[in-house]
């Protein structure tokens, strides 16, 4: 193995121990999560977990049960849809916060979406996809 590639190595295992620890705070934020949504009309309120996993369903008062079963259902069910969307732009907001110190990440990683694409991205960066370090294995 030549010195540059060494070099490259070390630069990886230094950017993928960035992103672990990256990563396990991400997590910790995830587990500590909650997101509560209450509906239009404040007959109830959904709170999920930082994974959108209903935690508890709070009823407002009785006026619920002069709703239809098939209402109510679909009450519960938008609500809670609305958390677990709320959820994850708050998980997807705090990984773009917690990699933006991250200088190495490759673009992909720093503007993702989704988790797919956050993973793509770090995937990305530590395998050498980005330009900076294929200039570097190159030469």
């Amino acid at each position: 193995m030549s010195l540059g590639d060494e070099e490259l190595l070390a630069e990886m295992r230094s950017a993928l121990k960035d992103v672990e620890a990256t990563a396990d705070r991400v997590r910790q934020r995830v587990r500590e999560a909650k997101t509560t949504v209450e509906d239009k009309k404040k007959l109830l309120s959904v709170t999920v977990g930082g994974h959108g996993e209903l935690t508890r369903i709070t009823f407002n008062g009785d006026a619920y049960q002069q709703l239809a079963p098939a209402e109510l259902a679909d009450l519960i069910v938008t609500t809670a849809r609305t958390a677990r969307e709320g959820a994850q732009r708050k998980a997807m907001a705090g990984t773009a916060e917690l990699t933006g110190d991250l200088s190495r990440l490759g673009d992909t990683a720093r503007t993702a979406a989704t988790m797919e694409e956050l993973i793509e991205g770090i995937v990305g960066a530590v395998s050498g996809g980005d330009d900076r370090r294929r200039g570097r294995a190159a030469s």
